[in-house]
């Protein structure tokens, strides 16, 4: 009788404690948890940051905490899943945590509707920077009028030569150029383009075929007819105005990057390139 009353309680208690942890079970997976990972920073810093990424009070001198947002939404999303973690994360080169260098992390349980107050607050907030943006103080560094003067001109020079070029290069009438870029460098005095010819009516056959060795007798023929026409002169008489890797023993006025391109099914490949060299005619004369 003793051993059966005994077995009884056991029983009873086994299935009271598996009961519990059921529940406690239950329990955990219904909880949800959210985090906010700060990090230090200066007040400096202050006016880079978004909206979300708020500062969270002052610590000492000007040294203070923000939100790591992107950080924290990933958190959040598995807070909401009932995650849990708590740690500090070293970010320095050592991975030795270093207060000035680690990302703090915190946990709270989910509040739906603090969750939402704290939203509207933000919102707030933001559209007050929005409608006061005054109240962002902006610096203003000190002008010297020679210095800026000279800017201005050097600017000046610069526009004209690329509109010079420019207009040169739309006046050949080769309407096969798809893309030019210019540039003018001030500490020589050149200017160079990139220019983009559109191969297809010239090189493709039966449909999506075309012979290298014509590509490239293509370029050379447009890069002819480009130095001719814009108004370029040879920078040395013994030397070829144009070459397919660009190596020319001086540089002139003018320096043109020239590319031959085909489209075929949507996607443009480049299929012979070279370089055009050269000097505007007055110079030489």
């Amino acid at each position: 009788m003793l051993i059966k009353i005994c077995s009884l309680v056991l029983v009873i208690t086994f299935a009271s404690f598996s009961l519990s942890a059921q529940t406690s079970v239950k329990s955990a997976s219904n909880e949800s948890w959210e985090y906010l990972i700060v990090s230090f920073g200066t007040f400096a810093d202050k006016e880079d940051l978004k909206i979300a990424d708020k500062w969270i009070g002052r610590r000492q001198g000007n040294l203070g905490f923000y939100q790591d947002t992107l950080t924290q939404n990933e958190f959040d999303r598995l807070g909401k899943l009932g995650w849990e973690l708590i740690g500090i994360l070293p970010v320095n080169v050592s991975d030795q945590p270093s207060i000035p260098h680690s990302k703090f992390i915190f946990k709270r349980k989910f509040d739906a509707a603090r969750a939402e107050r704290e939203t509207e607050e933000l919102k707030q907030l933001a559209n007050e920077m929005k409608n006061n943006p005054s109240s962002k103080i902006k610096s203003e560094n000190l002008v010297e009028l020679d210095q800026a003067e000279f800017a201005d001109k050097q600017n000046a020079v610069a526009d004209k030569a690329k509109a010079r070029l420019e207009q040169a290069i739309k006046n050949t009438s080769i309407s096969s150029v798809i893309n030019l870029q210019t540039r003018y460098f001030d500490n020589t005095k050149q200017i160079s383009a990139e220019i983009a010819v559109d191969g297809n009516s010239a090189l493709l056959k039966d449909g999506n075929k075309y012979r290298l060795s014509e590509a490239k007798k293509y370029a050379r023929q447009i890069a002819a007819e480009l130095f001719s026409k814009i108004g370029l002169r040879q920078v040395s008489p013994n030397e070829d105005f144009y070459n397919e890797y660009g190596s020319f023993n001086s540089r002139g006025e003018v320096f043109i990057r020239l590319s031959i391109v085909i489209n075929y099914n949507g996607a443009a490949r480049k299929v012979a390139e070279g370089y055009i060299n050269g000097n505007w005619v007055e110079t030489i004369k």
